[in-house]
């Protein structure tokens, strides 16, 4: 097995032209969730490129703005499990280690 250096690793990732329909898609948007919008269109591109299901982690706080545009997208949602994520700190500036935060684990489906 040949081993990549870490740019080449995200090149090639980034390369997904050549799969039509992948059984297994991961995604983790590149932005922080305050830039509006980042995360639906994530998940409306891993839907494109899904053959049955996208399995997706949101706030619980956003539900009803996630249910909302999968009804409007025509995606069956199923919230699988509410759990919570303990988020570490990221930056200099945040006061507290990590947050606690509610997440919803979500399958969409076709």
């Amino acid at each position: 097995m040949k081993k990549l250096r870490l740019k080449e690793l995200e090149s090639r990732l980034q390369q997904v032209d050549g799969f039509e329909k992948p059984k297994l898609l991961l995604e983790q948007y590149p932005t922080r969730p305050h830039i509006a919008g980042t995360d639906m269109a994530f998940l409306k591109t891993a839907l494109e490129m899904a053959r049955t299901a996208v399995y997706s982690l949101h706030k619980s706080s956003t539900r009803e703005h996630v249910q909302k545009k999968a009804a409007e997208w025509k995606i069956k949602i199923d919230v699988i499990a509410e759990l919570r994520y303990d988020l570490p700190a990221s930056y200099k500036f945040h006061k507290k280690k990590s947050v606690d935060i509610e997440v919803d684990l979500i399958r969409f489906s076709f």
